[in-house]
């Protein structure tokens, strides 16, 4: 009878240990998916006087080499017939850092509006100027970044892209293409 009685107690107490590590496990579940939720956080931008831009009817997605081939062959012959000329000076000159003198347009041998995006690294992640969309023979002789550059030279990979509206009205992306150009900061 002593026996039973230490077995009942023994399987009480085990009993309890299970519901409390259980309950602790509950515990840091909660507590984890509480962090996980709070954490969360929504950035709400503006798009202010950015164009709005959808892709080409013609885009897709490049899975293979060929593929790959194919669409560098059409760029070059997109390139051969006109579809995106520039006209631009390698240089651009600032005092400030932030208003630059320079020639950037939209050659008027282009068929299509374009816009420009001025990057501040080559990895195209440091966005210091985005234009409204800009008509052939039109351009800019000046500039104002979104942030002003140290003084010293900088090379920035400027992107020109070609914007088109499509039967339904919609603006599509029709052809891209990037160079750098030298900006100076006395």
């Amino acid at each position: 009878m002593a026996a039973s009685a230490e077995n009942q107690k023994t399987s009480g107490l085990a009993n309890k240990k299970i519901i409390a590590i259980a309950a602790i496990i509950i515990v840091l579940l909660l507590g984890t998916i509480i962090f996980l939720l709070a954490r969360q956080s929504t950035t709400s931008i503006s798009d202010g006087d950015v164009p709005k831009i959808g892709y080409a009817a013609e885009a897709s997605v490049i899975l293979d080499q060929d593929a790959l081939q194919a669409a560098a062959d059409e760029a070059i012959k997109n390139a051969r017939e006109n579809r995106i000329a520039l006209k631009y000076q390698n240089n651009a000159y600032s005092k400030d850092g932030k208003t630059f003198s320079c020639l950037l347009a939209n050659s008027p041998s282009n068929l299509y509006d374009m816009y420009l995006t001025i990057f501040a690294d080559s990895a195209m992640t440091d966005q210091v100027y985005l234009s409204g969309l800009v008509p052939p023979g039109s351009g800019f002789e000046e500039i104002t970044l979104d942030r002003a550059l140290d003084s010293g030279d900088h090379t920035m990979i400027v992107v020109l892209t070609q914007v088109d509206t499509d039967e339904n009205g919609t603006q599509v992306l029709k052809n891209q293409v990037s160079h750098t150009v030298e900006f100076h900061v006395e």
